[in-house]
């Protein structure tokens, strides 16, 4: 079995796992005695987990692979994801024809679809090699941006581009504070100069 069917099936496994946990903590939300979220605070609670838990971890990504799995006609799907992940301006490859060598890839991108009694689960992650707090040397493969959409079976179309869209916003966002630290940095180092040759100058 090759890396990337390993890597998707273990990354298969721990998205089912916690798709799974989902309806046991409804139950213990509705024993409370507390009303359900609504649509719209889910939603919030959702893009603020992102924003401030997920949304860091995309700074400085060289590379994407990506696939759909889960979803009989895939390839149209994957036609649509690589469309507007073309957006973040990084080189992106097919997860499944990746060769290793060419370029950097930091973060593989898989869209799961999963069906459930009432539902078609739509679940974005993004794994990277990450190290351990713990143990900075000990290097794993680990989900740093995760995302889901409960959409109806008969139309993935609208999961994908949604999902996609958000993460490509995401990335960019992530991503626009090292550009302008960049320019900041470059900025002060072309000021530096400026002020080396004056001194030399003014010593003259």
């Amino acid at each position: 079995m090759s890396l990337n069917k390993k890597f998707a099936s273990l990354l298969l496994v721990s998205t089912i796992s916690t798709i799974c946990s989902v309806p046991a903590a409804f139950a213990d939300h509705h024993e409370v005695g507390n009303a359900p979220l609504s649509i719209d605070e889910i939603k919030a609670k959702r893009k603020e987990t992102r924003e401030e838990l997920m949304v860091p971890s995309l700074d400085g990504i060289r590379g994407i692979a990506y696939r759909v799995v889960g979803y009989k006609d895939f390839e149209p799907l994957e036609s649509i994801l690589g469309g507007k992940l073309k957006e973040a301006g990084v080189p992106l490859f097919l997860a499944t024809k990746l060769k290793g060598g060419e370029e950097p890839v930091d973060a593989i991108l898989q869209i799961s679809f999963f069906k459930t009694t009432s539902h078609t689960i739509a679940d974005l992650t993004v794994t990277q090699w990450v190290s351990l707090l713990r143990d900075p040397k000990a290097k794993v493969r680990a989900v740093t941006y995760s995302d889901k959409v409960f959409i109806a079976s008969h139309n993935p179309k609208e999961a994908v581009e949604q999902l996609s869209q958000d993460f490509v916003n995401d990335f960019l966002r992530a991503n626009s504070k090292s550009t302008d630290k960049g320019k900041k940095e470059s900025r002060e180092a072309s000021v530096s100069k400026k002020e080396t040759k004056v001194t030399k100058k003014s010593s003259k």
